[in-house]
């Protein structure tokens, strides 16, 4: 009895083992799916109010000084602060004579904020500390009158250029937001992204010369592209939210008043082929009037430099309205020609699109909205960099063209790598302990056989049990013992 006992137990304790096994095992395979999933999404019908800049979520945050001499430093990241109606805020930079410096600014002042001035905005510079300007210094204005949307550009130091900053040591960045008086009073949300481009191998002696092509455009926009295939795009608040389109028609919406940011892979030698169309509304009235600046799109290279001006179009609610934009080249030589920003650098390109808030008066939730995206020239050799130009912000890879043929902002793309990860990882461990509870199982399995096999010890021979003939029978047993109601020949040995 106390063998079968004893085999009972380790039955049972097998079978919990075994029961523990499976459960750490469905754990495991299932431990995707408690990953933190998409954030919600913006209610499609346009209910609730319009979402602000989405900031960068590992910006530092900085404060700007009005004067030069206190100026905080910042390094190749991303920094947040604001700005004031007039104020001019310095940040300090330390330069290497290698690398060129593409330093950005957007300012995002709060949905529903009005400007009084079509030429409100921002002056982005970069200057030596002795008061001498760099070349790469912008202006982005609010193109469309009275609206206030987020606009970016970037100051740069560009080596091998001609200006006076070509050497390593200090040099300070500023902003300043330049407006009237009666201008939005609220402060304004600033983010800066400094970001810096490995030099060339080979030194200034490998840097190409500017193509010989004029501005780089051509005298006929190539046509939108066309086809009955529509992808869901899925527009962001900001850069950093971005959501990546590619080649071919893509479908969205938008609500009156808000600006939707889309992102494309371009790579060398290709150039960014994109038109915007916003839908008719659907009761109109009998003289609809023309929206004046109803609907706006503004394109931005990988460092977020400004493309041209904003390009903004009427909107007459009985009929669909388009903008479009047509990009230079990607030529790391393009930059030393005079042409203004140019897409010097290949990477993600940006659309930022605005609808003008007095189209509510026709929508009175969402419009529709169609992108048509192209990219066009074929991927050449980038040039032959001597650092890591993909860690610092520039270049194509696969794993970009497939986040845009998925339509996959940066978030949703980590969250992916994320789950596969895991999904690996949980893959490799349900492995293991399947192998451990088979190997458990067959143990347990050939445990009891073994017991049931065995020949038990004959009567006073050595191993048996008291009262069965073993040594231990010759012990007298305690009286507490006999008390217990042994049965006959199991609770006492020979007298």
């Amino acid at each position: 009895m106390v063998t079968r006992r004893t085999g009972r137990m380790s039955g049972t304790g097998t079978r919990r083992r075994a029961a523990a096994l499976a459960a750490a095992l469905t754990a495991t395979l299932c431990l995707p799916a408690v990953l933190p999933g998409r954030a919600a999404a913006a209610p499609s019908d346009g209910s609730g109010d319009i979402p602000a800049y989405r900031q960068a979520d590992d910006a530092k945050k900085i404060k700007g000084t009005a004067g030069s001499g206190d100026a905080p430093e910042i390094e190749p990241a991303t920094y947040t602060d604001s700005i004031g109606r007039g104020e001019k805020r310095y940040y300090r930079v330390e330069l290497d004579a290698k690398s060129s410096a593409f330093i950005s600014a957007v300012a995002a002042p709060r949905p529903g904020a009005r400007v009084k001035d079509v030429g409100e905005g921002l002056k982005i510079g970069l200057e030596n500390v002795d008061g001498s300007a760099c070349n790469g210094a912008t202006q982005p204005r609010f193109s469309a009158e009275g609206a206030a949307y987020p606009i970016a550009d970037y100051a740069t130091r560009i080596i091998g250029a001609n200006d006076q900053c070509q050497k390593a040591g200090p040099y300070l960045f500023s902003v300043e937001r330049e407006g009237p008086a009666t201008s939005d009073p609220a402060r304004w949300p600033l983010e800066i992204r400094f970001m810096a481009e490995p030099g060339l191998k080979g030194g200034p002696d490998a840097l190409p010369s500017a193509p010989d092509t004029g501005t780089g455009r051509s005298e006929e926009t190539p046509q939108p592209v066309t086809g009955d295939e529509k992808k869901r795009a899925h527009g962001g608040s900001g850069f950093n939210d971005a959501g990546a389109v590619s080649k071919g028609l893509w479908k969205d919406r938008v609500r009156p008043g808000e600006t939707r940011f889309y992102r494309v892979p371009v790579d060398w030698g290709q150039r960014l082929n994109a038109a915007v169309e916003l839908g008719s509304s659907g009761s109109p009235g009998e003289y609809p009037p023309t929206i004046y600046d109803g609907l706006g799109v503004t394109a931005y290279n990988p460092a977020r430099g400004q493309f041209d001006e904003d390009r903004f179009v009427p909107y007459t609610p009985d009929k669909s309205a388009q903008a479009a934009v047509y990009t230079q080249p990607v030529d790391y030589g393009r930059r030393f020609a005079y042409s203004g920003n140019t897409p010097c650098v290949a990477g993600w390109h940006y659309l930022a699109v605005t609808v003008s808030p007095q189209l509510s008066r026709y929508f009175k939730s969402t419009a529709p909205l169609t992108l048509r995206v192209d990219v066009t020239g074929k991927a050449q050799d980038g040039p032959r960099y001597a650092g890591d130009a993909r860690a610092a912000g520039f270049g194509v890879g696969e794993d970009d063209k497939e986040q845009a043929e998925k339509g996959q902002s940066a978030a949703d793309a980590q969250r992916s790598g994320t789950f596969r990860l895991v999904a690996y990882a949980g893959i490799g461990t349900g492995a293991v302990l399947i192998l451990l509870l088979a190997v458990w199982t067959l143990a347990a399995r050939r445990r009891p056989a073994a017991g049931a096999g065995a020949v038990p010890p004959a009567p006073g021979a050595p191993g048996g049990f008291p009262g069965q003939g073993g040594h231990s029978g010759t012990v007298p047993l305690r009286p507490r013992q006999q008390d217990q109601g042994h049965a006959p020949g199991q609770g006492q040995g020979p007298g």
